[in-house]
């Protein structure tokens, strides 16, 4: 999948391999701890596992079926994460030993975890093979990034690696086709969600690009906008380009804003007191409207079986480090994130071209290899 990304530099090149001491990944709890409730929350640590991975460890130890989580890790890697289940299951873990997970903690809690449940991720990453002129390079970049922001893509974990994976998905997500594994269900379904979503963010990039240097006239005549529109456009200091009929975010209040008037969202967003956002298409989300509407419709679907929502479009990453070892030739990059949103895509951002770990090309090899192995076996026919 092919994205967008606002910087104007040449592409960066390093190397980037998810493992246990160059991807670290730590999540940022929603829930304080108590001593009181019928949830017991673990803080628990893996090192190159799944969360899914974990979960089936767990469920085998506890025999209970049902463990909730917040969100997703990463598998070649070393994360900390929580998960919750009822207060009663909390005696099997007092002798539990795995060589790949670690109990760092638990307390009690009123609150169940469910899916979304967290403030954020931090992140520490270590790139290789970087030279000199390269880490000069991201260092400008990164100081780029703390003011402008990036674009919250899905990052390639999102996706499967199979050729027909958007199929399959789409197909998941209409209900033709139903896995067994409900978690999987879901995540197929979401996947397809998050397809679109990427397109529709593809395509927002490219009309913030497009009032760079096209001619207005034209630019008025292919998205649909009047003279006074895109004056009111131009004047936004942001880089992503809010648009009559947009559906943002009020941080403060936490509730959705339908932009009707362009001048009166000015402010507030330069601000970061509001958010634009993309949809995640559902059957109850709710949809942008005017100019922004008619671009999101391009990327809908009224034939799925989810609710959908809707997903903050640009982010700000926060407490960014870094640190550039020229003997060893590595970059240390230390950064959080909110949640949903993924370390590789400011990556990707930092380094202006799409990137996949190490891990990834080798499965797309695989996956390739196999593919003439079959053919070969229908030549010998």
């Amino acid at each position: 999948m092919k994205r967008k990304y606002i910087q104007n530099h040449n592409p960066v090149f390093f190397s980037f391999k998810p493992t246990r001491d160059d991807f670290v990944v730590d999540e940022i709890p929603l829930y304080e701890a108590g001593k009181s409730g019928n949830y017991v929350h673990f803080h628990i640590k893996k090192v190159d596992m799944s969360t899914l991975e974990l979960i089936s460890v767990l469920e085998e130890q506890t025999k209970f079926y049902n463990i909730s989580y917040a969100g997703l890790k990463d598998k070649y890697a070393t994360t900390t994460q929580y998960i919750s289940m009822p207060a009663s299951y909390e005696k099997y873990f007092k002798k539990f030993k795995h060589p790949q997970i670690q109990i760092l903690g638990s307390f009690l809690s009123r609150e169940k975890l469910n899916i979304g449940d967290l403030k954020g991720n931090r992140f520490k990453i270590r790139l290789r093979d970087v030279t000199p002129a390269a880490a000069e390079k991201m260092d400008r970049v990164l100081q780029e990034i703390v003011r402008q922001g990036i674009p919250n893509y899905f990052g390639y974990q999102r996706f499967g690696q199979e050729e027909n994976h958007f199929e399959k998905a789409k197909e998941a997500a209409h209900g033709t086709k139903v896995y067994r594994d409900r978690r999987l269900n879901k995540l197929m379904s979401n996947a397809y969600q998050s397809y679109l979503f990427n397109d529709w963010l593809v395509e927002r990039i490219q009309l913030c690009r497009e009032l760079d240097y096209m001619d207005l006239d034209a630019f008025e005549k292919k998205w649909g906008l009047s003279t006074e529109e895109v004056k009111q456009i131009q004047a936004q200091s942001s880089i992503f380009k809010v648009l009559p009929g947009e559906i943002m975010l009020d941080v403060m209040n936490n509730r959705w804003v339908n932009v009707k008037d362009l001048p009166s969202v000015k402010k507030p967003y330069k601000e970061r007191k509001l958010q634009p956002t993309g949809m995640l298409v559902g059957k109850k989300v709710w949809r942008s409207r005017g100019v922004a509407g008619a671009i999101e419709a391009r990327h809908d679907d009224d034939e799925v079986m989810m609710a959908g929502e809707r997903r903050v479009a640009w982010i700000y990453p926060k407490e960014i480090k870094s640190k550039f070892r020229e003997k060893e030739g590595t970059y240390e990059l230390s950064f959080a994130l909110p949640k949903g949103a993924y370390a590789t895509v400011l990556l990707e951002n930092l380094a202006n071209r799409d990137i996949e770990s190490v891990h990834e090309v080798k499965k797309k090899k695989a996956q390739v290899l196999a593919r003439f192995d079959d053919e070969d076996e229908d030549d010998d026919y």
